[in-house]
C-alpha cells in the first residue's frame, strides 16, 4: 500500500501544468460558488418571494434597480456556475473517455496475456516432452554405460583369465622342461662327472627366480584389478543416486508447473467474475506471471544443466555437439521469454498506475463535487458507499494475492535452495566422474603396462626356449660323449676278446710246458716265486671278486628300485595324461625312454659283470689247477736263480698285485652305474694283463735255462 500511494504521490508530481491551472480555476471557481451560496442562504425570504411580490405589490423605483442590480448579479452567477458545471462535464467525459480507452486497452492487455498464458502452457508442454525424451535419453546413456562397463570388465577377466593360463601352461611347460632338464643333468652328470657344467646350473637357478618373481607379479596384478572394480561399482552407485535425484527434482518441478496452472485458472476466473476488479486481478496476473515465468526459468536452467550432464555423460562427439546446439537453442528462448515478460510488465504496472489515478481523482471530484439537493446528496452517498466497499473488497483480494505471492515467493526460494543444492550434487557428481576417468585412465595404463610385462614375458619365454634349445644341444653333446665312452667300452672289450685268445695261446703253451716237464724242474725256485705271486694275486681277486659280487647284488638292488621308479614314474604318466593329455605326454615319453635306456644299461653293466665274474672264475680255476701241478712240491735239481732278477719278478709281481685298482674300482662303483662296468672291465683286462706279464716272465727263466733257439721260438710265439 506504501508503495502505491508512493507512486500516487509521484504521479501528482509529475503532472502537467496545464492541470494544475484547471484544477486551480476549478477551486476557485468553488469558492465563489460556495460565497454565492452563502449570500443566498442569508437572503432566503429574497430568493424564493421575488416573482410573487413583483407580480402583486408595487415596488418603488429603488427597490427594482436594487431587485434588477440582485437579478443580474444571481444571472451571472448562475451563468458562471453553469459555465463552471460546463467544464465539469467536459473533463467528466473526458475523464469517461479516457476511461473507455483505458478499459480497452486493459481489455487487450488481457487478451495478450491469455495469448501469452497460452504460449506459456504449449512451451511448458514442449518443455516437458524434451524433459521425457531427456529423461529417455538419460536412461539410454546409463544403459549403454553399464552395457560398455560390463563389456569392458568381462573383456579384462578374459584377457586376464587367457594371460594367467598361458602364464599357468607356460610355467608348467617350464617347470616340465626344468625337471627333465635336471634329471637329464643329474644323470649326465652320473655318467661322466667330468661334463658338469656350472653355467647350467646357474641358469636353472635364476630361471627358477625369474618364475617366481613372475607370479609374484601376477598375484600383485589381480589383487589391484580387483580394488579397482570395486572402486568404479562404487562410483556407478553413486552416479545411479545422483539421477534418481535428479528426476526426483523434475518431479518436483512439474508439480510446481501444475500449481501455476492451477493460479492461471484461479486468475481467469477472477478476471471474469468483475470488471471493477481489473487492477486487482492486473496486479495478480502481474505476480503470478512472475512466479510463472520464475519458474519456467527455474524448469529451463534445470533442462539446461541436465543437458549439460547429458553432454557430459555421452560419450559421441555428435551427441555432444547436438545438446550443446540444443541448449543454446533454449537459452535464445529463455531470453526473449525473459523479455516478453519484462514488457508486459512494464505494461501492466503502467497500466495498473492509469487505472489507480483515474480511481483517485474520481473520489476526489465526487468529494469536492456540490450537494443542491438532500435526493442527490443520498444518491452521491450511496455511491461512494458502493465504491468504498468494492475498494474494501479490492483491498482485501490484494492483500490475499500479496500473501500468495509471498508463499510463492517463499516456494522459489525452497526450490532456488534445492536448484543450489542440486547443483551442488552435481557438481559432486561430475567431480566423482572426473576421479573415476582418472582411475580409468590409470587402469587402462596399468592394463598396457601388463601388456607390456606380458610381451617382456614372453620374449623371455623365447629366451627361455632358445636357452633350452642350448640345452638340448648341450645334452646331444653329451649324448654324443656318452656314445664315444660307449665306442670306447666296445674298444677295451675287443681287447678283452684279444686277451682271451692270448690266454688260449699261453694255455698251448702251457700244454707245451707240461710237456716240457724236465726243464721246468730247473727253475722251480722261480716258478715257486711265481706262484707265491700267483697266490697274492688270487687272493687279491678273490677280495675283488667278493666286491664284485656285492657290487653286482648292489647294482641288482638299483635295478630293482629303478624298475620300481620306472612303475612309479608310468603311474604318474598315467595320472598326468588324465590331467594334462596334451601337453605332457611328450615329456613323459621322453622321460620313459630315458629310464628305459637306463634299464638297458643297467641290464648291460650286470651282464658285462656276470661274463667278468665267470673269467675270474676260470682264471682262479685255472691258478688253483696250476698250484696243484705235479712237481711244485720241491726238487732237487734246481737252477740257482740271481737276486737281482728274483727281486725284479718280485717287484713286477707286486706291482701287478697293487689294491690301487680295488679302491678305484670302489670309487667307481660307488660313483654311478656305467663308469662301474668301465672300470670292473678296466680292472680285468688290467689283471689279466698282469697274468699274461707273469706268464712272459716265465717264458723268460726258460729261455735262459735252454739255449737261445728256443728262447726265440717262445718269443715268435707270443
Amino acid at each position: 500500500m506504501d508503495k502505491k500511494k508512493w507512486l500516487w504521490k509521484r504521479k501528482s508530481s509529475e503532472r502537467s501544468p496545464g492541470e494544475t491551472d484547471s484544477s486551480g480555476s476549478i477551486s476557485s471557481n468553488s469558492e465563489r460558488y460556495s460565497d454565492e451560496q452563502e449570500e443566498v442562504k442569508s437572503y432566503p425570504n429574497h430568493s424564493i418571494e421575488s416573482p410573487e411580490v413583483t407580480s402583486k405589490v408595487l415596488i418603488s423605483d429603488d427597490e427594482v434597480a436594487e431587485s434588477v442590480k440582485n437579478l443580474t448579479a444571481k444571472l451571472s452567477a448562475a451563468l458562471v456556475n453553469v459555465s463552471v458545471k460546463e467544464d465539469l462535464v467536459k473533463q467528466h467525459a473526458k475523464v469517461a473517455e479516457e476511461a473507455v480507452a483505458g478499459w480497452e486497452k486493459a481489455e487487450n492487455e488481457a487478451t495478450i496475456l491469455k495469448q501469452q498464458l497460452d504460449t506459456a502452457v504449449q512451451q511448458n508442454l514442449a518443455l516437458e516432452v524434451r524433459v521425457n525424451h531427456l529423461d529417455c535419453a538419460l536412461k539410454e546413456c546409463v544403459r549403454q554405460l553399464r552395457q560398455a562397463k560390463d563389456e569392458q570388465e568381462q573383456k579384462i577377466q578374459d584377457a586376464v583369465a587367457q594371460k594367467s593360463s598361458e602364464f599357468e601352461t607356460i610355467k608348467a611347460q617350464l617347470e616340465n622342461q626344468i625337471l627333465q632338464l635336471e634329471t637329464n643333468i643329474q644323470a649326465s652328470v652320473a655318467q661322466n662327472s667330468t661334463f658338469v657344467d656350472p653355467e647350467i646350473l646357474q641358469k636353472m637357478d635364476f630361471l627358477e627366480k625369474e618364475n617366481s618373481v613372475l607370479k609374484f607379479e601376477l598375484d600383485f596384478h589381480n589383487e589391484e584389478l580387483q580394488k579397482r572394480t570395486i572402486e568404479r561399482d562404487l562410483s556407478t552407485q553413486a552416479a545411479e543416486a545422483a539421477s534418481k535425484q535428479q528426476l526426483e527434482s523434475i518431479k518436483k518441478i512439474a508439480r510446481l508447473a501444475a500449481e501455476c496452472r492451477r493460479l492461471q485458472s484461479v486468475i481467469r476466473k477472477l478476471s471474469t467474475t468483475s470488471n471493477n476488479k481489473s487492477a486487482a486481478s492486473s496486479v495478480s496476473a502481474e505476480s503470478v506471471t512472475g512466479s510463472q515465468t520464475d519458474s519456467v526459468d527455474h524448469i529451463i536452467i534445470m533442462k539446461d544443466a541436465s543437458a549439460h550432464k547429458l553432454s557430459k555423460l555421452e560419450p559421441n562427439e555428435f551427441e555432444r555437439n547436438h545438446s550443446d546446439s540444443w541448449a543454446s537453442a533454449l537459452i535464445a528462448e529463455l531470453d526473449q521469454f525473459k523479455n516478453d515478460k519484462v514488457k508486459s510488465k512494464d505494461f501492466l504496472g503502467s497500466s495498473a498506475k492509469i487505472d489507480m489515478m483515474d480511481d483517485f481523482l474520481e473520489m476526489e471530484r465526487l468529494v469536492a463535487s456540490p450537494q443542491p439537493q438532500n435526493g442527490h446528496k443520498y444518491v452521491e452517498s450511496e455511491t461512494t458507499a458502493d465504491e468504498l466497499s468494492i475498494e474494501k473488497h479490492s483491498k482485501g483480494e490484494l492483500e490475499t494475492m500479496i500473501h500468495r505471492l509471498s508463499n510463492l515467493e517463499e516456494r522459489l526460494g525452497m526450490i532456488e535452495e534445492e536448484k543450489n543444492e542440486l547443483e551442488e550434487r552435481l557438481g559432486t557428481i561430475e567431480e566423482e566422474k572426473t576421479e573415476l576417468e582418472e582411475r580409468l585412465g590409470l587402469i587402462e595404463e596399468e592394463k598396457t603396462e601388463l601388456e607390456e610385462r606380458l610381451g617382456t614375458t614372453e620374449v623371455e619365454k623365447t629366451e627361455l626356449q632358445e636357452r633350452m634349445g642350448s640345452i638340448e644341444e648341450e645334452k646331444k653333446q653329451l649324448e654324443h660323449e656318452l656314445s664315444e665312452s660307449k665306442d670306447s667300452l666296445m674298444a677295451s672289450q675287443a681287447q678283452l676278446t684279444e686277451t682271451e685268445i692270448r690266454l688260449k695261446d699261453l694255455q698251448k703253451e702251457l700244454q707245451l710246458v707240461s710237456e716240457a716237464k724236465e726243464l721246468l724242474e730247473f727253475q722251480l725256485i722261480g716258478i715257486e716265486v711265481e706262484a707265491r705271486s700267483l697266490k697274492a694275486n688270487v687272493d687279491t681277486l678273490t677280495i675283488e671278486v667278493q666286491k664284485e659280487k656285492t657290487f653286482a647284488s648292489e647294482m641288482a638292488v638299483k635295478c630293482e628300485d629303478l624298475e620300481k621308479e620306472l612303475l612309479r614314474k608310468s603311474e604318474e604318466i598315467v595320472l598326468q595324461q588324465t590331467a594334462n593329455a596334451n601337453s605332457d605326454l611328450k615329456i613323459k615319453q621322453e622321460d620313459l625312454v630315458v629310464a628305459a635306456d637306463k634299464l638297458a644299461e643297467c641290464q648291460q653293466t650286470i651282464a658285462s659283470l656276470g661274463r667278468q665274474l665267470k673269467s675270474l672264475a676260470t682264471l682262479e680255476d685255472f691258478l688253483i689247477d696250476t698250484s696243484n701241478l705235479p712237481g711244485f712240491s720241491g726238487n732237487k735239481h734246481l737252477v740257482p736263480v740271481s737276486s737281482s732278477e728274483f727281486n725284479r719278478l718280485k717287484s713286477e709281481s707286486g706291482t701287478s698285485s697293487k689294491p690301487g685298482n680295488l679302491t678305484s674300482l670302489s670309487k667307481n662303483g660307488a660313483g654311478g652305474e656305467s663308469p662301474t662296468s668301465s672300470s670292473s672291465s678296466s680292472n680285468s683286462s688290467a689283471n689279466n694283463i698282469t697274468g699274461s706279464q707273469g706268464r712272459n716272465n716265465f717264458t723268460r727263466l726258460f729261455s735262459r735255462s735252454k739255449g737261445g733257439n728256443q728262447v726265440e721260438s717262445h718269443h715268435h710265439i707270443e
